[in-house]
């Protein structure tokens, strides 16, 4: 049975974007941020563009809008 919705808090967006970009390879950050929404339990996405990856502040927006409850 398919997990229902959960939205994502700062706190935890500003940790899981804190995270993301502290991966030096720019390519394996798409890996890292998977791993970390799935230890959350948050479902799999498609990954941000990589000019997302690269800047905290439009990852945390991109995390938030993402995993919003309407």
């Amino acid at each position: 049975m398919p997990q229902p919705p959960k939205p994502m808090s700062r706190t935890l967006a500003v940790e899981i974007a804190t995270k993301t970009i502290a991966v030096v390879n720019p390519a394996n950050r798409g890996l890292r941020i998977a791993d970390l929404l799935e230890k959350h339990g948050f479902r799999r996405v498609r990954e941000p563009e990589m000019d997302i990856l690269s800047d905290q502040a439009r990852l945390v927006s991109w995390l938030r809008e993402t995993f919003r409850i309407d």
